[in-house]
C-alpha cells in the first residue's frame, strides 16, 4: 500500500496557505469546507494536480490552543524530494527565515504551527504533468510525495499487528513498510499518563491507498471480522474514505484513488475559488454567505506567478 494523504490542524489559514504554497511550492489543490461541519476551512496542497500520495490538508480552526502530545499521537510529515535538492531547499527556507536541521538522508524543520517536516532525497523526480508552475521552484527540486509519518503509541507491538493483520502491510522492527520507500515508524510514547489534547499541528489523521470501492469494501468487512473499532464510511466526492481507530486509539483512513481532484472543476482552476463536491453544491451560497461574514472569499489560491532562481 502506498500514501495517499495527511490531515492536520492549523489556526491561520492564510498563514498556512503562505507556507505551503509560497514557501514549500506545493499547489492548493481544493480550497473547501470540513464536510462534518462547513464552519470549519479545509485546504488541500499537492502536486499540480492533488495526485493520491502528494496530498497534505489542513483544518482551519481560528481558536485553536496548544497541542498536548500524550499517550497517542501522529507525530509529523515526511515529504520526498529530489536526490540533490537539499542544498536548494536549505537556501530557500533560510531566506524564509525557516531554521533546518540535518537530518540521514535530508533535514528537518517546523511548520507555522509547529509542526514537524522531513524532506528525504528519493530518486523521485515529477514528470511534467505534476510540476507546479510559476513558484519559483525548478522542476527537479519540487516535492513529489509524501513518505509517511510517526505514530506513538501505548503498545507499538498491537499496533504493529493492526496493519499487518488488517491491511497485510508487512513491519520490520516497528516500521509499518509501506511502498516505494513510504513507511510509517511506530514508537512506544513516553508519556502513557497523559491524556492527548488537539491544538495547532495536530495530525487529526493519515491515509492509505485503496485503489477502487471494492477494493475499499474488502478492508471494511475484514475490519468487521476482526472487530476494530470502524468510526465510518464517508463518501467525499473526489475519493470515497474508510476510517477506524488502531488499537492506540489513532484514526487510519483508507482512501480511493478516484474519480479525483478535477471531479467537479478543470484542473487549471482548482484551488482558485471554493471547491464543493457535487452533494454540498445545493449549499454553496449559505456558504459563501457564512464565510463572507468572517472576511473570506476563497480566492487565496489565486496567485502572482514567481521566477525561478538562476
Amino acid at each position: 500500500m502506498r500514501t495517499h494523504h495527511i490531515s492536520l490542524l492549523t489556526k491561520d489559514a492564510q498563514q498556512n496557505i503562505d507556507f505551503y504554497t509560497r514557501v514549500l511550492g506545493m499547489r492548493l489543490v481544493k480550497n473547501t469546507v470540513n464536510q462534518e461541519n462547513i464552519r470549519i476551512r479545509h485546504l488541500f496542497y499537492g502536486d499540480y494536480l492533488g495526485t493520491p500520495g502528494s496530498v497534505v490538508t489542513f483544518f482551519v480552526v481560528p481558536l485553536l490552543g496548544h497541542r498536548t502530545d500524550g499517550k497517542h499521537f501522529f507525530n509529523n510529515i515526511k515529504l520526498s524530494v529530489p536526490n540533490g535538492s537539499i542544498d536548494f531547499w536549505k537556501e530557500r527556507l533560510s531566506e524564509h527565515s525557516v531554521d533546518t536541521e540535518d537530518i540521514q538522508n535530508g533535514i528537518k524543520f517546523a511548520d507555522p504551527d509547529g509542526v514537524e517536516v522531513k524532506f528525504l532525497q528519493t530518486s523521485e523526480i515529477l514528470t511534467d504533468m505534476r510540476v507546479v508552475p510559476d513558484n519559483g521552484i525548478p522542476a527537479d527540486k519540487q516535492i513529489t510525495h509524501l513518505m509517511g509519518t510517526e505514530l506513538h503509541v501505548p503498545d507499538p507491538e498491537a499496533t504493529a499487528a493492526f496493519f499487518h493483520d488488517w491491511l497485510g502491510i508487512p513491519v520490520t522492527n516497528n516500521v509499518v513498510q509501506l511502498e516505494d520507500q513510504q513507511s510509517i515508524e511506530l514508537f512506544e510514547s513516553d508519556q502513557q499518563d497523559v491524556r492527548t489534547r488537539f491544538g495547532r499541528g495536530s495530525i487529526d489523521h493519515f491515509a492509505l491507498q485503496a485503489p477502487t470501492k471494492a477494493d475499499l469494501f474488502k478492508f471494511w468487512d475484514i475490519a468487521k471480522e476482526q472487530h476494530l473499532n470502524i468510526e465510518e464510511y464517508a463518501d467525499r466526492g473526489w475519493f470515497k474514505s474508510l476510517y477506524v481507530r488502531d488499537p492506540g486509539d489513532n484514526r487510519v483512513e483508507i482512501a480511493t484513488t478516484s474519480p479525483g481532484f478535477s471531479l467537479e472543476e478543470p484542473i487549471l482552476t482548482m484551488g482558485q475559488g471554493l471547491s464543493l463536491p457535487p452533494k454540498f453544491e445545493s449549499q454553496r451560497q449559505e456558504i459563501m454567505d457564512f464565510y463572507a461574514k468572517e472576511g473570506v472569499d476563497f480566492t487565496e489560491g489565486v496567485r502572482e506567478p514567481t521566477s525561478v532562481p538562476d
